[in-house]
């Protein structure tokens, strides 16, 4: 279940109408994972999913399947296999602090 009310809002603002149906689609994907009831993990995937219900709903999958992949991908740049990941946003925050005294 989600409280966090800065994860509620964002989730309004970014799919406005289907609000309701991401709502419902948390739910879901908690119940069936309940190690996914975390605030930064669903911070991250709001963020990848880049309000985009079916972009949410694949990244729930990844995130389902290893959610350090996903708080890799939202939470840090420079992924090339050559490159050393650096992290720009930290989602134990609340998204308007998320990049703000970001910590290795």
């Amino acid at each position: 279940m989600i409280n966090a009310k800065d994860i509620k809002e964002r989730i309004k603002s970014d799919f406005d109408d289907k609000a309701s149906v991401v709502f419902k689609i948390f739910d879901d994907a908690i119940s069936n994972a309940d190690y996914l009831n975390h605030n930064r993990i669903i911070r991250c995937i709001i963020f990848l999913a880049d309000k985009n219900v079916e972009k949410l709903k694949k990244i729930i999958e990844a995130a389902a399947y290893d959610p350090r992949d996903v708080m890799l991908w939202a939470e840090y740049e420079n992924q090339g296999q050559d490159e050393k990941p650096k992290r720009i946003r930290d989602f134990n925050k609340t998204f308007n602090q998320a990049d703000k005294d970001v910590k290795e």
